[in-house]
């Protein structure tokens, strides 16, 4: 029997405006936010505009970094560099292939995951149950196509937020 092909993940956290950024950077601090993107994308393939990869200053550890930029002579030590998004989407898969894992993922910005979420099969989305200030909206994402296959609630002092696994409606 064959093995089931790997899943296009994305992963990312909005608010209620659906805001994802500002300033190249996430306008919250949520302690264990990002434990938990780690635990979820650890050993995985993970997909990268530029400018997120330049906000990070680094590749992430124990992930391939495949970072997307229309700038033929840009590179980074440590990440293997795509021109399109069906580049990378064929670069991250073939390694989940390779690996024998079960996801790759889109974890941003916005423009990427605008472009990738028609393809996407599987969304970890931590929605944050507060409206922040910020530059960057994912105006792509729209709650009736997607169903939740899981929740897991959760508060850090007065702010609410929830770890939800979707998939396409």
């Amino acid at each position: 029997m064959a093995e089931a092909e790997p899943v296009l993940a994305m992963m990312l956290a909005m608010d209620k405006n659906k805001l994802i950024g500002n300033n190249n950077a996430m306008p919250w601090y949520i302690p264990g936010e990002l434990a938990y993107f780690k635990k979820v994308t650890m050993g995985k393939p993970v997909i990268m505009g530029r400018k997120t990869f330049d906000s990070l200053g680094k590749p992430l550890p124990g992930r391939l970094n495949i970072v997307v930029t229309r700038a033929e002579d840009w590179s980074a030590e440590g990440v293997q560099v795509a021109h399109s998004l069906s580049q990378a989407l064929a670069m991250g898969k073939q390694n989940a292939i390779e690996q024998n894992l079960t996801e790759y993922f889109v974890i941003g910005g916005a423009s990427l995951c605008r472009e990738a979420i028609p393809q996407v099969q599987r969304c970890y989305l931590t929605y944050i149950d507060h409206e922040y200030e910020g530059d960057v909206w994912l105006d792509s994402f729209h709650w009736d196509q997607w169903r939740e296959v899981s929740r897991t609630e959760n508060q850090h002092e007065a702010l609410r937020f929830t770890y939800l696994v979707l998939e396409p409606a």
